[in-house]
């Protein structure tokens, strides 16, 4: 028997702790309790908190305590079991621990709020007599409950997303950099305050410039033209409007909004419609980074941020304080970058003084000690067979010195300037290193594993040259004791950090523990006649030009490897702005799925070397992609977060690109047979993309590749064998 209606009135412009306390009041006026509490549940934590409280109040309560989830409690029994639990007598409840000031009730009723499949919450109801509570409260109770869910999930999504965002912050300088950052921002926006489109534009005071020309602002959910965000910023387009009247805001009808509206003189600029109108925005919030420079004029402004809905959107307390929030954390990642940068601006200008000054001091003193060398040498007898040997020593310091000033002075030669940053392929250069590795070393087995179509890099490329030959012949020299020792080299583009990572690995004795926290120190070394100069220069060098070398591991007697880390080459430094506008990659498919061996084996089953194959693990994953490159097929789970039953991210990124209007074909592929997905099947048939939906149990191979081969186009490999 359904319950009545309960009225609830959630007033969504007040914070979390306000509508807690509102949902608890209606909540026991609806069973008509004497009192109760609401509890918020922290499942990482394993903990409940009572967050909002009515009813008599206690003397001897000075805090509200915390209750863990496995406790023998009554809120603990209904979090782990997701459903209420009626006390009709506390006395004689197996579970029920009495407060610090006793037993101030006697009977009951404790249910959970549960979104998704997840308990977010508990109401506790209480009353002072016994046998009080019945079924129907428990009903009643339990649709109060349901109606609350979806409200209270999206505040406490909120809490999340910026707690995410700011771990992420913390890890800015270790992965990926500013990039990575800002887009798990904007993707925080979306996903936790439920916004379709979030931009965030990178701002240069000193020079009062938006550098977007070529690659746009970062951008999270899916746009239908980024085009035109990939030109130049005028006066009067919003960015500009925002940063320069200092002025943050929530815009609940852009409409009403002239500067998001009116037109905007481009001198030379193709006309095109204003963002609102292309992508059809109702309510926008824009936010300075930081957001205080609104209030504090002396403040330096680093970037826009942009919140978009394609629907109206009323802003509340709590989502305004996190988009604060999500600026400052913008603001923050920006200007760690530039100081990163600055640094490293620094750094190379340290590293040309230190090598100009060395070369020649080491020249100079190098060929002083070899003419001393010559003289002592004529006037020592040849029977003195000490002090030759110590000429001799003297000597090969010598020509090491002489070697190393060399090696400083080379760059020099040419342009006057160490760091003249040009586009190299690391492919080349690495083959042509292992080719003088396999002429002048016999004994060495030499192993590759390189990714394709690497893009170029941005380097010097004979210091570039000189890091991979330094960091081989490091691993070549660690296995001169051995009759075989193996040497791998392995190559690959780190998407995350835009960067190829070149990993050199041998069989050597290992590096001794007491040498690795120091091991890129100046002096220190493992081989006797050496400066142990060599690795603290590989390292200073990456490092002043945007990469690094490091450790990567090593054990006693089984070997080691270091990871030398080169920055590829930004696209918009070697291709025109109107190339740029239309560049997008072309691959053949994108398959989405949350689950890593489905994924896999749809790429074994495509033949994945006959096709370009991208992966992606989940809605944020997909969209990303989609807005980077064009693909002629998607293969799509429909649920794409395992642990919530009800979810269609599948579904929904299909209608993304019905709204985009993209050209990719969509199958569809789901491991359940439900009503459910009858009815999800009808949704996906209403789109023109769809070529098939496919049941993971019933997949026929052979047909499937049938199909993608008529959709795609028949691939036949070079060699001829699949």
């Amino acid at each position: 028997m359904t319950p009545e209606p309960v009225e609830i009135t959630i007033e969504t412009t007040q914070t979390l702790d306000t509508m807690l306390h509102q949902v608890l009041n209606q909540a026991l006026v609806a069973i008509n309790a004497d009192a109760g509490s609401l509890m918020l549940v922290d499942n990482k934590k394993g903990i409940l908190q009572i967050k909002a409280r009515l009813g008599k109040p206690q003397p001897k309560r000075k805090f509200e305590r915390v209750f863990k989830i496995d406790d023998k409690s009554i809120a603990g029994w209904v979090v782990q079991h997701k459903h209420p639990y009626l006390c009709l007598d506390i006395d004689n409840a197996p579970f029920f621990v009495p407060s610090r000031s006793g037993r101030n009730f006697f009977s009951l009723l404790s249910v959970p709020i549960v979104f998704k499949d997840k308990v977010l919450a508990v109401i506790n109801a209480d009353a002072i007599e016994r046998n009080y509570f019945t079924e129907t409260h428990k009903e009643r109770l339990e649709y109060v409950a349901k109606q609350v869910a979806i409200p209270i999930a999206a505040r406490i999504s909120i809490l999340d997303a910026i707690a995410e965002v700011g771990f992420e912050l913390s890890r800015l300088p270790k992965e990926g950099g500013i990039e990575l950052v800002l887009e798990k921002i904007a993707q925080a926006a979306v996903r936790s305050l439920g916004a379709d489109v979030v931009t965030l534009y990178q701002y240069i005071q000193e020079k009062d410039e938006f550098p977007v020309e070529g690659t746009g602002p970062t951008t999270a959910g899916l746009i239908g033209d980024t085009r035109p965000m990939r030109r130049k910023v005028y006066k009067g387009d919003v960015p500009w409007t925002v940063v320069h009247e200092r002025e943050s805001g929530f815009y609940s009808e852009v409409q009403e909004m002239d500067f998001l509206t009116r037109d905007v003189e481009r001198p030379g600029d193709t006309p095109r419609p204003r963002f609102i109108e292309r992508e059809g925005i109702k309510s926008m919030a824009a936010l300075l980074l930081p957001f205080r420079a609104a209030e504090m004029k002396d403040e330096e402004v680093v970037g826009a941020m942009f919140v978009n809905y394609r629907t109206r959107h009323e802003f509340n307390i709590d989502e305004m304080t996190a988009l604060a929030s999500f600026a400052d954390y913008a603001a923050v990642a920006i200007l760690n970058a530039r100081h990163q940068e600055q640094r490293r601006a620094e750094q190379m200008r340290m590293v040309e003084s230190i090598s100009a000054n060395f070369a020649h001091r080491m020249s100079n003193l190098a060929g002083t000690s070899r003419v001393a060398t010559q003289v002592l040498r004529e006037r020592i007898s040849p029977s003195d067979e000490t002090s030759r040997r110590h000429l001799e020593r003297i000597e090969q310091e010598a020509k090491v010195l002489l070697e190393l000033a060399e090696r400083l002075a080379q760059p020099f030669k040419g342009t006057g300037k160490i760091f003249e940053l040009t586009p190299i392929d690391t492919t080349s250069i690495i083959e042509e290193e292992l080719r003088q590795v396999s002429l002048n070393t016999k004994r060495i087995i030499i192993s590759k594993d390189f990714t394709n179509n690497l893009p170029k890099v941005e380097s010097v490329e004979f210091q570039l040259r000189q890091v991979v030959h330094d960091i081989v012949n490091n691993a070549i020299e660690a296995m001169k004791e051995q009759d075989a020792g193996k040497l791998e080299i392995r190559v690959r583009l780190n998407r995350k950090t835009n960067q190829v990572e070149l990993e050199v690995s041998d069989s050597g004795p290992g590096i001794p523990e007491d040498l690795r926290s120091r091991l890129f120190a100046p002096g220190v070394t493992t081989k006797k006649e050496k400066l142990g100069i060599g690795l603290w220069w590989c390292q200073t060098f990456m490092r002043a030009t945007g990469g690094d070398v490091v450790l990567k591991d090593t054990r006693i007697g089984e070997g080691t490897t270091f990871v030398i880390k080169i920055p590829c080459i930004k696209q918009r430094d070697s291709a025109s702005i109107d190339d740029l506008l239309t560049i997008k990659n072309e691959l053949d498919i994108l398959i989405v799925d949350d689950e890593q061996r489905w994924r896999d084996q749809l790429v074994d089953v495509i033949a994945s070397e006959l096709y370009s194959v991208h992966t992606a693990k989940n809605y944020d994953e997909a969209s990303n992609a989609l807005l980077s490159n064009y693909f002629k097929l998607a293969i799509v789970d429909i649920r794409l977060v395992d642990a919530d039953p009800n979810n269609e991210d599948g579904l929904r990124l299909l209608a993304d690109i019905d709204k985009a209007n993209l050209k990719t074909k969509v199958i569809i592929v789901t491991g359940f047979e439900t009503q459910q997905t009858e009815e999800q099947k009808r949704k996906a048939n209403q789109s023109p993309r769809l070529l098939d939906f496919v049941r993971k149990g019933e997949l026929d191979v052979a047909e499937f590749r049938k199909l993608i081969s008529h959709t795609i186009g028949e691939k036949k490999l070079e060699s001829g064998v699949a």
